[in-house]
């Protein structure tokens, strides 16, 4: 099992659906939230095609530049779904059927097929043949999420490997919590604070463009975001748990300067509903 400390993370959305317009990836935006409020890094994120090549690429080059990297989609039955041998591959791991997870797919599956159909059964026993660890390249078989059969693949303690559906994606994902969070440390954790204002963007940019210059030592990001319907602009000032006195500051610094006021996270969600 996995256990070097966390900091930085990375998403791999993985099918033509998402490319070719057929859905709408939401993953990526469950997994940026996920990161802020753990205390991670979220540095990239990208989505590829279902061709093996991409994958592989895509998972090693991952791996090497991001301590926490989960891949969404491709570990259904069907022949597009390659994401498990691809990855078994970027590793040189075989493949192996799981036994602990066909028991509880067979106990915990909603859907009953007919055991007399032989290529149902192979077809859905796919999702069951998992990369297996090696001398060089550990697994580690993770049920995040106790009413569901389906397993979280971790491959060389760094790729989580995760279905694309998103209900699972999620449940999966925040059932990961009591593996992940004793790996980051707390000094990590960020928050963001906010200011609401009726200054143009424009009118602002000379006074965040200065204030961030003020900050870069101490990695806190000043970023300006629009509410067009409203008529309001929001000022987003996000720094560590070290900071936060400092941070606090910051917002009576922008309140005064912008003739501004701090709104919280609820309420700066509200202006974009006007």
């Amino acid at each position: 099992m996995a256990t070097h400390s966390l900091s930085t993370a990375a998403c791999l959305i993985i099918g033509d659906e998402v490319l070719n317009g057929k859905i709408r990836d939401a993953n990526s935006y469950t997994f940026a939230k996920y990161c802020f409020e753990i205390g991670l890094d979220l540095k990239r994120v990208e989505v590829i095609s279902d061709e093996e090549h991409e994958i592989v690429e895509a998972a090693q080059r991952m791996a090497e530049n991001y301590d926490f990297v989960v891949t969404s989609g491709g570990i259904g039955p069907t022949h597009d779904d390659i994401t498990y041998q691809s990855i078994a591959k970027a590793f040189n791991l075989p493949l192996a059927l799981h036994e602990e997870t066909v028991k509880r797919m067979k106990r915990l599956g909603s859907r009953r097929i007919d055991p007399n159909d032989q290529e149902a059964v192979k077809a859905r026993m796919r999702m069951a043949t998992l990369p297996k660890g090696n001398t060089t390249t550990e697994t580690d078989i993770i049920y995040s999420l106790e009413n569901s059969w389906v397993p979280v693949v971790c491959v060389a303690s760094k790729i989580y490997i995760l279905p694309g559906i998103p209900q699972l994606f999620n449940g999966l994902l925040f059932g990961l919590r009591s593996h992940i969070l004793p790996r980051i440390p707390t000094s990590q954790r960020k928050h963001r604070l906010l200011v609401a204002t009726r200054k143009a963007e424009s009118e602002m940019a000379s006074f965040l463009t200065k204030l961030q210059e003020r900050v870069n030592d101490k990695d806190i990001k000043i970023g300006s975001y629009p509410h067009m319907s409203a008529g309001i602009n929001t000022v987003s000032i996000v720094g560590k748990e070290e900071y936060l006195d400092y941070m606090k500051g910051l917002v009576k610094e922008t309140e005064q300067a912008l003739e501004g006021k701090e709104v919280s996270v609820e309420e700066e969600a509200k202006l974009s509903l006007r």
